[in-house]
């Protein structure tokens, strides 16, 4: 659910490198992001996913590929709102930002699956 490429631009841009198995971890990220989203809207009594069914934030950088989040939502029975792919691209970021953050404060320079 989220381009390697611009996964591993972000990383290399917190001066890390990317192992292998990072756009797996991510990936699995951004899908609990999904199941959250929808038993959160789910529970609203909503079909529509909204950005705060996701988290608080918002991001144009495109790391998410937005036709198979949407693809997530549509099989969980649900709708995609205008705003749901900007905060779900905050999610990628904030998960790639946190991995950073955990690989350098264990003196590592390589972003592994087990940083997310």
């Amino acid at each position: 659910m989220v381009y390697n490429s611009k996964m591993k631009e972000a990383i290399k841009s917190g001066g890390c490198n990317t192992a292998s198995s990072a756009g797996d971890a991510l990936n699995g990220c951004v899908a609990d992001a999904v199941s959250s989203a929808v038993a959160r809207c789910k529970a609203n009594g909503r079909k529509t996913i909204r950005s705060y069914d996701i988290g608080s934030g918002s991001s144009d950088s495109g790391m998410v590929v937005a036709s198979r989040v949407k693809e997530a939502f549509k099989a969980a029975g649900c709708n995609t709102g205008g705003d749901a792919m900007g905060a779900m691209n905050a999610v990628a970021e904030a998960a790639v930002a946190g991995a950073v953050a955990r690989a350098v404060a264990n003196g590592r320079k390589t972003v592994r699956d087990s940083d997310f």
